[in-house]
Order: structure tokens, then sequence, then C-alpha cells
């Protein structure tokens, strides 16, 4: 019998943040779950010490993938996604976590709204933890709202910008099988271009309610624990042009306008939006920007 949920952790050297994402899973309150934890090129006895430490209550339901050198993020999701069958998949990242109830509450949603026409999704509200790793400990510099805006997934505003981080993100496997896997070329945002496309053909719901934990640590100390988001921003930028750039050349191949040419727009109606927030800092912008002109 297939597992209801499928949880897929990647990890490669982070032994200070791998227990909190194992401790993370183990502490659901819904327990019909299979963990697959892909060691993507890290030293595996350090991995599997830590399941062992683990074994009475994971019970069985730890699947452990090693391989021998690192084939990138996008590659050991869709590996730990192979590895395993079930009707639901989260990506769990090895440096995140849950509150106990976060699959209980998404499983419970996406059950709930079964016959809702095109939903194969659910996403929940996020708190960014900001940290610091000082010798062998983990400090939090500071928590704050990550996306609690958000009450409903609209693809043209996700065509801007990331709107959630893989871990508050259960979906249906069907909906992969029918999309495709994880592009496995994209060294960064892997996780924003898999939520466009699956947002072309499906929708996502939303649980208002923080569920989820979304760490990013300071760019500093070793390479390993650092966040890409963080620490490789440039390249985040560089595949954010990649990426709409390819949109839009596939569609002037086509002769057709579709998704490159809302990404476009998208993203300059965000940065507009960014510049006008910043600008209302200035008391007078608006009243200058807005004012009544006499005109002779």
């Amino acid at each position: 019998m297939d597992d209801t949920v499928a949880v897929i952790t990647r990890t490669r050297n982070r032994p200070l943040l791998l227990p909190r994402a194992l401790d993370s899973v183990l502490g659901q309150s819904f327990e019909d779950w299979i963990h697959v934890v892909v060691n993507d090129g890290g030293d595996p006895a350090t991995v599997d010490g830590l399941i062992a430490q683990r074994a009475g209550r994971y019970a069985g339901r730890c699947h452990v993938i090693h391989n021998n050198t690192s084939r990138g993020m996008e590659a050991a999701s869709n590996q730990g996604v192979e590895a395993s069958s079930s009707r639901y998949i989260v990506i769990h990242d090895d440096d995140d976590a849950w509150r106990p109830d976060f699959l209980s509450k998404t499983v419970a949603y996406m059950e709930a709204n079964a016959t809702f026409p095109k939903l194969a999704g659910v996403i929940t509200h996020t708190e960014r933890v900001v940290e610091s790793i000082r010798e062998d400990r983990i400090e939090t510099v500071q928590r704050h709202d990550f996306n609690s805006w958000v009450k409903g997934v609209h693809l043209f505003r996700m065509l801007a910008q990331n709107m959630f981080p893989p871990i508050s993100f259960l979906f249906r496997r069907d909906a992969l099988v029918r999309i495709g896997p994880f592009r496995e070329d994209l060294p960064v945002l892997g996780d924003w271009e898999f939520n466009v496309r699956f947002l072309q053909s499906f929708e996502i719901g939303v649980v208002c309610e923080c569920l989820a934990y979304y760490h990013h640590r300071l760019p500093a100390g070793a390479v390993e624990y650092s966040n890409s988001v963080v620490d490789q921003s440039h390249q985040h930028e560089n595949y954010s042009v990649f990426l709409r750039n390819e949109w839009l050349r596939q569609e002037l191949n086509s002769g057709r306008t579709g998704i490159g040419t809302l990404a476009n727009i998208s993203w300059q109606m965000f940065l507009l939006e960014a510049w006008l927030r910043k600008r209302r800092q200035d008391k007078g912008f608006l009243h200058r920007v807005f004012r009544r002109r006499k005109f002779d």
C-alpha cells in the first residue's frame, strides 16, 4: 500500500542542521508518511548515524539514498520522488522545519477539497528564521513573517517572484507526473520554475496559518551551511533573467504570446511596486506626483 505523503530531504555534510529536519518529520502528529533522505555526495557515516539514533521512532519509515558524488539539488529531489510511492509529495530541506501539525492540516485541506477543480497542491504561511553557526551551535538571530500576505496563489504574481519556499508546499504526485520532474539543469531557482509550470496546469490552495519555518544563515562560516538565496544571490539574479529570456524566446519562435511576455511584465510591475513603496517613505512624494496642475 502506498504511503499518504513522501517527505523528500536533500542533504550534504550538514551534521548540525540535519537532526532538526529529521526531528521535524518525526514530530508530526500525522504519521502516514515515508521519509526519503538523499545524501547528495556527503559523508555516509554521519547520515546513517543520525538515522540510526532515531530508528525506533522511524519504525521503518525512512529510506536513505547515498550518492558518491553530488548530483545537485533538483536531481536529488527527483531521486527521492522516484524512490517513493505516495499520494502526496513535499520537499523538506535539511535546514528547514515544520510545526507538528503541518502534515495533518495540509493533508486535511487536500482531502476536504478533493473535488475542487484543478486543485493539486496547498501551501501554508511561513516564518523566516535568520540564524548563524557559531562553532557547534545554531543561534537564532531574528524571526519574522515571510508570506502571510498570501491569501491565494496567482500565476501572474508567481511569474514576478517565488511566493513560498518548498518547505511549505504539499502537492499531489499525479500532478508532478503530468508536468514533469524538477529541472536538473538549474543550480538555483528550480523550485520557482517548477511552481510556474505547476500553476500553468493546476491550482494551489492556501492554509492561512504559519506552519513552516524557512531558515536562512547569515553569509559567514562554512560554505556547507550557506543558503543559495543568501550566498548565491547573484546566481539567483542570473537564472531569473535566463528563465524569463528562455520563456520569451519560446514565444517568439512560436509566434504566440504567453508565459514569457507575462513573466517579463509581472517582473517590471514588481520592480515598479518596490520603487513606489520606497518612495512613499518620502512623505511629500505622492503629493508631488499626483497634485493637480493648472495649465494655461
